[in-house]
């Protein structure tokens, strides 16, 4: 229809990754970058892309490059918001799954430390690096494809991807690197 991205994203390029995720007092909800691709899509008469990799990750890396640099910044503005930042925190806290653990475990009490031969990163600062390249997957993949697969890492089913569950993992896990500077798209292993 010849409307691009531009059309939908009314930040300068280099401030898009910088503006998300955020909450959205009409909707009540969590927006994250590729929520937010997807939508653009569907109200240019597009369809939107799968969730986890291929084009949605391709975009977001895109996006996020051209914003490397930028700080870290997510507002908590009124108390709903903050009912999403405490729906995610409490989210990252629970344990669950066959092996009882919560993603504070791996990436709080553990971080530093080994499994297998994984070395678990601290939980500050990861988010700053997605979407990520992982040698594992051999393509770029997206932040909720990654939840998704800590999930199974600790046999919990896990929640599909732009779930409120993800979504307002993603608000807490952001708001805990404020301050650092957004770097994706990365390599891991």
């Amino acid at each position: 229809n010849g409307k691009s991205f531009k059309d939908c994203f009314k930040e300068d390029l280099n401030m898009i990754r910088a503006s998300f995720p955020r909450y959205d007092e009409e909707k009540d909800t969590i927006l994250t970058l590729e929520g937010e691709i997807n939508a653009c899509r569907e109200a240019n008469g597009e369809k939107p892309f799968a969730w986890k990799k291929g084009d949605i990750a391709a975009v977001s890396a895109y996006i996020s490059h051209e914003g490397r640099g930028q700080k870290i910044d997510v507002k908590i503005p009124n108390e709903k918001a903050e009912a999403w930042y405490e729906k995610g925190k409490a989210f990252f806290y629970t344990k669950r799954g066959q092996l009882n653990m919560a993603c504070a475990d791996c990436h709080i009490a553990y971080s530093g430390n080994y499994i297998r031969a994984e070395l678990l990163s601290p939980a500050y600062g990861q988010i700053s690096h997605f979407p990520t390249f992982r040698a594992k997957w051999d393509e770029l993949g997206t932040l909720h494809r990654r939840y998704g697969g800590c999930n199974e890492q600790v046999r919990a089913k896990p929640f599909a991807p732009q779930s409120d569950e993800y979504k307002a993992l993603e608000y807490f896990h952001t708001y805990m690197s404020n301050g650092l500077e957004w770097n994706g798209p990365a390599f891991r292993k």
